[in-house]
Formats: structure tokens, sequence, C-alpha cells
């Protein structure tokens, strides 16, 4: 078996003394440092599920049964269905556009949706009524009121009959369905009814009548615009007429021959002189600078800035003159006929060159001077231009305000023309953008109630249900079930887990071994004796587990008096002390399981023993510790059972007498198992505790709640006791609650082990020894 928590852990050394549980330090830090509990995970959630699993079914038993019961008696509805398409609507007299027949989606989607509306309209349906008469069928308005009908009308003087009409429009209503296909532009319209024709009937009028209404409708509003449209034509024909006159008018008098400003002479002859101003401009600049270089330069420079060709001539015949003067001058003297005569030549030349280049000076600032002039004359041209041009312009927006007024005008009348015009034609025709793509056809099967739908519905919500009842059930359950939550509750260490037996063949084997029936708590339950009884069984391994704990909390000194108590009765207190004493003995220590339950004392029952003589006459002094101990079948074990019922328990179990008991029984024993009553119920527990060397608290798996467990904890530390541990009784291994603890080959182990045992016990062997010894005793 498997032991949680052991204090295997915390042995003190050779020699040291037995140090109690530090129990209340324990549980100081859990609570100051709020050790976390365990997580739950998906495992845990569905062994919640397997446990509570009967809750789920019965749930889904239970809405499937309920579900089924309500399909058939529900009144069978049939459907019938009708389909229209809607088209773009067509442009009408106010907003169509030439060549523009395109519509958004988004204005699209709207239309539909208004379509939906008016098929869905109170209006409408007192139409449909109407024609169908349906307030005089029996079918739709029922016997009654069909019988007491004169026709629906649409006179609503008397309140009685409005009260009516409401309720027949509420019902028809009530069973038209009109909805939209998704992903298309088509309209299913759908009506319900118990009776078949009557829905075929009633789709198909609705769809009828409203394409009817539809036709109507636009009819009607094409004519109101028609009307419309011939007023307002009447009211711009005058103002047409009127303001081409006041076009014409405005051009006689100001002489304005076309509105284009490239007819205009005024315009033109302004671009022309600005044209030629821009020109003289830069001519002028040109010659100016060209001037003002000439005049501030040498006649070298000046040479090379006229280029001119005569210039160049005669600075040649200058250059070779002068060279000939120097050669001559050179070779015959200054007074040489030949010398004298180029130098007379040289003179002609220079002079020749000085008139030729101020001629040219004089040249370019004559032209200066006449680009100068022309450029005045051309600004002034233009100044005067544009005083003409611009009292043209002042004429040509007055104009053209005039003939943007006449022009608008006019389109205006032009169009309104053709649009009365089309809508004249419009008007004849009986044109829609609504038709018919399915009609109604009788439905040859109910659509409601759908059995088969109805019942995977209820399934669903069963399960959902049940799985919520389930864990509200588990959310609410405060008991106490597996060694974590026992451990995180009393802050404990767990000593052991004792598993659940079952109680069908214990008064069997006590019978075959000479015992009686043993009345334990009032009624036939799980054997007490199991571990002399079946010591191979996976319960007598649980108790020598239990045993193991026991004796490895402290090895030096393991307790000599260990007090079995639990929080209230039925807990498994009296089973756990007597086989606790059994497998103690077993190791062949003397055992004395001593029955303190002086109020309910059964631990002589168990063992078929005499309990007129015990523990209550001891500390009465009307008997000796001889006379009360009895021996048993199991070697080593002696039981002092509780004697009479006394009328102060506690009073003798707190007293001295008491105290100097145990002492003599710690000499005599090795151990002392001290069966105790509930901690709860009495305080002879709380009283014993203190005298004890360690305590172990019983806690009955799905029994003993949370709160119970912290009290009797608190209780037994308040007078701080030793508390060595807890221990889980009467655990069912095959619950879900165990998955972690006892699956696999464990269990397996124990359980095939303990079918072979009893294999062996009925072919003779086994615990036949044990029997006879029990049946020479008894």
């Amino acid at each position: 078996m498997r032991v949680l928590g052991m204090n295997a852990g915390r042995i003190p050394a050779e020699g040291a003394e037995l140090a109690p549980h530090d129990s209340r330090r324990l549980i100081g830090l859990q609570e100051m440092y709020g050790i976390p509990a365990h997580g739950q995970t998906i495992g845990d959630y569905w062994r919640v599920l397997q446990k509570r699993k009967w809750s789920v079914v019965v749930s889904i038993v239970v809405v499937v049964v309920t579900a089924a019961l309500i399909s058939v008696r529900m009144t069978p509805i049939y459907d019938a269905a009708a389909r229209i398409s809607i088209s773009q609507k067509t442009s009408n007299l106010l907003n169509s556009k030439d060549g523009d027949t395109s519509q958004s989606f988004g204005a699209q989607q709207q239309d539909i949706d208004t379509e939906i509306k008016i098929i869905q309209s109170e209006s409408l349906a007192q139409i449909v009524i109407h024609r169908l008469n349906l307030d005089r069928r029996p079918e739709f308005a029922g016997v009654a009121q069909a019988k007491s009908s004169g026709g629906i009308t649409v006179s609503e003087s008397m309140p009685q009959e409005r009260s009516r009409q409401d309720a027949l429009i509420r019902k028809f209503l009530k069973g038209l369905k009109v909805q939209q296909v998704p992903t298309t532009s088509l309209i299913e319209i759908k009506y319900s009814s118990p009776d078949a024709s009557l829905a075929t009937e009633i789709a198909n009028a609705t769809t009828r009548i409203f394409i009817e209404q539809n036709i109507k409708t636009r009819y009607d509003s094409t004519m109101q615009a028609a009307d419309w449209l011939s007023k307002q034509l009447a009211d711009l024909q005058i103002k047409v007429e009127t303001s081409q006159a006041k076009l014409v008018e405005y051009e006689k008098e100001n002489g304005i021959v076309g509105a284009d400003d490239k007819q205009n002479l005024i315009v033109d002859k302004l671009d022309e002189l600005n044209k030629e101003l821009t020109a003289a401009q830069a001519d002028r600049i040109q010659k100016e600078s060209l001037f003002q270089i000439v005049k501030n330069s040498q006649a070298d420079d000046v040479n090379a800035i006229f280029q001119d060709p005569l210039l160049g001539s005669l600075r040649q015949q200058q250059t070779e003159l002068e060279a000939q003067d120097a050669l001559l001058s050179t070779q015959f003297g200054p007074s040489y006929p030949k010398v004298l005569e180029v130098r007379n030549q040289l003179v002609e030349v220079k002079k020749a060159y000085q008139e030729e280049l101020h001629n040219s000076v004089a040249r370019l600032g004559n032209d200066y001077q006449t680009s100068v002039k022309r450029e005045e004359m051309l600004q002034a041209a233009l100044k005067q231009q544009t005083e003409l041009a611009n009292q043209l312009s002042e004429n040509a927006i007055q104009y053209k305000v005039l003939k943007q007024e006449a022009d608008s005008n006019r389109q205006l009348y032009d169009g309104l023309l053709l649009k009365l015009k089309e809508g004249s034609l419009a008007a004849g025709l009986d044109s829609s953008n609504i038709r018919i793509v399915d009609v109604a056809r009788v439905p040859l099967h109910p659509a409601r109630p759908n059995i088969p739908l109805n019942l995977e519905f209820a399934t669903l919500i069963g399960l959902v249900g049940g799985i919520a009842i389930a864990f509200t059930m588990e959310g609410i359950d405060t008991t106490v079930r597996t060694p974590d939550q026992a451990e995180d509750v009393s802050g404990l260490p767990i000593l052991g887990v004792i598993p659940m037996q079952s109680a069908a063949n214990a008064g069997v084997i006590r019978t075959a071994v000479g015992l009686p029936k043993a009345a334990y708590r009032g009624n036939l339950r799980a054997e007490p004796m199991i571990s002399f009884l079946e010591p191979h069984s996976e319960v007598a391994e649980a108790y020598r587990a239990l045993r193991t704990s026991i004796l490895l909390s402290s090895v030096s000194h393991p307790p000599r008096t260990i007090l079995v108590t639990s929080s209230v009765p039925q807990d498994g207190k009296t089973m756990t002390s007597v086989n606790a004493a059994i497998v103690l003995a077993q190791q062949g220590k003397r055992i004395l399981l001593v029955d303190a339950d002086l109020r309910r004392p059964s631990v002589h029952k168990i063992f078929g023993l005499g309990g007129k003589i015990g523990l209550s006459n001891i500390l009465t002094g009307g008997a000796k510790i001889s006379d009360a101990v009895q021996a048993t079948a199991q070697p080593n074990l002696f039981i002092l059972p509780a004697g009479p019922v006394p009328p102060h328990p506690s009073e003798l179990l707190s007293s001295s007498f008491m105290q100097e008991l145990l002492k003599i029984f710690r000499d005599e024993y090795d151990h002392v198992i001290i069966d105790s009553p509930p901690v709860i119920s009495v305080t002879d527990a709380v009283l014993l505790s203190v005298q004890a060397d360690a305590v172990i608290l019983i806690i009955r798996s799905g029994q003993t709640t949370n709160a119970l467990v912290r009290r009797s904890r608190d209780l037994l530390l308040s007078v701080n006791a030793n508390i060595l541990g807890v221990v889980v009784n009467a655990a069912d291994l095959t619950s879900p609650d165990y998955y972690n603890y006892y699956y696999g080959s464990k269990y397996n182990y124990y359980t095939s082990r303990k079918s072979s045992d009893r294999g062996k016990d009925s072919e003779g062997s086994g615990h036949d020894d044990q029997r006879d010894a029990v049946t020479k005793t008894s």
C-alpha cells in the first residue's frame, strides 16, 4: 500500500528522546506561506465525470425523454416557401442618369432589407387577410372567430373591431417568416401553419400581392413626379425666355461680338503689343550694355568689340607702315625720302582709323537712343491697350453671368422635359424589378417537430446539464476522499490508506471460524478482524503499511501508547485499532488493545469476549488488571474491554489512576493501542490524548467533512497532543479519485494474490490452524 507523508524521514539519533510531532507549527507555516493545493488537470476533470457518470446519464435520459414526449404531443407545423428575385431598381424620373444603371452593393442590400420589412408590414398583412378572407376561415381564425366575423375591414371606428383586426394581423405575422437567401438577391417568403394547403395559399398570395403593391407604388410615384415636373416646366420656360432676352440686350449695349476671347480684337492686339514690348526691352538692354562698354574702353579694345572689317584693314596698314618706317630709318636714316614717304602714309592711315572709330561709336550711340525711344512708345501703347482690355473684361463678367444663367435655365428645362416624356412612357408600363423565382408548393411532411433533431439537441443539452450537475455536486462535496485532500485539509502527514472491504462475506467468514457475527454499530459491516482472518488480503497489507509508518515515526523510541480516534462515529477508528493491534502482535510484540470508549464499547463484541469486567471496573476499583485483561486467538494480543458503561466516563478517563494505569501498561507491553470515543462527540478523546505518546486521527473517505477534520485537529492541538498523523479509511480504490494512487499492477497484484490464497484455504491450508485456535478459545 502507498503511504503518504510518513515520518520515516525524521528518525532521531540513537539515545535521543521522542520529540512530539510539531503539527501546530506545520499548520502555521502552511497558513503563513499559502502552500498551494494540487493543481487541476484534464485527467482530474475526466475522473470527476467518471465518478459522477450516473448524474450525467440520468440528466441525458431525463432531458431526452422529456424532449421526446414534448415532440410527440406537439401539433405538426407545415412550412410553405416561395422565392422572389429583386433586381436593381430602374431609374425613376428624378434620379436617372444617362447610361448609369449601376448600383452599389450597400445600396442594393439596403433595398433588399427595405423590401423584407415591407413584406412583414401590417398593411400588407391586412390586404392578404382581406383578399383570402382569412378572418372567415376556421383553419386560420378559429371556429369561434370565423362564425362571429363579418369580414375584416379598413374601418377602425369600433375599438372591438380594431382589437380583433390587430389579433388577426399578429397571428398572420407570427406564422410569416421572410429572409434573404445568403449571398444572393433572392428573398424567401415562408409561412407556417398546421394546415399545409393554407400555408401554401398564404405564401403564394403574399408573394403575388407584394408584387402588385410594388407595381402600384412605382406607378403612383411616377405619376406624382410627372405632375410635379409639369408645373416646374411652366415656371422654367418663363425663366429661360427672360434670361435669354437680358443676354441679347447686354450684347447690343456693349458691342460684344462673341463670348470667346480669341475672337476679341482688343485682346489680340494687347497680346501683340506685350510681345513687341518684351522684344524692345531686350534689344535696348543689349545696345545699352554695348554702348557703355565702348565708352569706357581703349581704342584697341573698341576695335575688338566692333569687329569692323574697315577698322581691321586700317589697323593692319598702320602696322605694316610702322614696320617699314622702322626698317628704313635703320638703313637710311630719318632724312631719307623713302622714310619720309612712309611716315606720311602712316599719318594718313592713323587719321583714317581714328575717324572710322569715331563714326562707329557714334552709330552705336544712335542705335541705343533709337531703342530707348521705341521702348517708350511701346509702353505707352501697351498701357492704352490695357485700359481698353480692362474695360472689355468688366463688360465680359456681366456678360458671362447672364449667359451662364441663360444656359443653366435652358439645360434644366431640357432635362425636365426629357424626364417628363420618359415618365409619361413609363407610367403606361406595368414594369417591376421583382419577379417570382419559385412558387410555394404544398409540403408533404411537417417541418416541426423535427423529432431526430430535437432528440439530438436534447442529448446535447442533457450532456451539458449532466456535466454541470456533476461538477456542481463535486464542488459542493466537502468530504475528504483522497490522501492529498486529507493532507491539505489537516496539514498532517498521511500514515496510511485503508481500502474499503466488502461486507458481503463477513458473516460467512466469522461463522466458518466459529466466531459470532459482529454487531458493529448495529449493522453487519465489513470484517473488523480482516488482518487476522485474511492476512494476505489487500486490506491486511494496508494495515501492515500503517504499522510500518507507526514504528518508523521514531526508530529509536517508537510510541508505546497510541490513541486511535476519529472526528465522528462510524469513521472506522475501532476497526483501525483492532487491526493495528493485530498486525503489531504478528511481529511478536506484546500488544494490549484498550477499549476506552466507555460510552459505546464494541471491541469485546468483535473478538467474541465477555465485557462484564473491563476498564471501568479497574478505574472504579471494582476489579484488578489481571481480571479484566483477556487473551485472544492472535498470539501476543491482549484485550482490555471497556466494561460496564459508567455514569461519568470523562472523569474516570482523566483521573490520575488512569495515568498510573497507562504507566503500568507501558512497562508490561510493548505497545498499548487505545480505542477512544470520537473527538467532536465527547471530550474523552481529548482528555486521553495528553496521556498517550501519539494520537492517530481516522478519516473516513467520502464521509468525513473538511470542517470536521479541522475541528478535530484543532481540539487535539489545543491540549498539545502529539498527533502522529491521519489514516484515510474505507478508501474505494475503484473510484476515479484513486486513479493516480492505486491504478495498475499493484492493485491487480494484491487482488490476484488474495484469490490464490483463498484457493489454498479451500484445500485445507492457510488459515485452518488459526480458525481452530479461535474455535478453541471461544
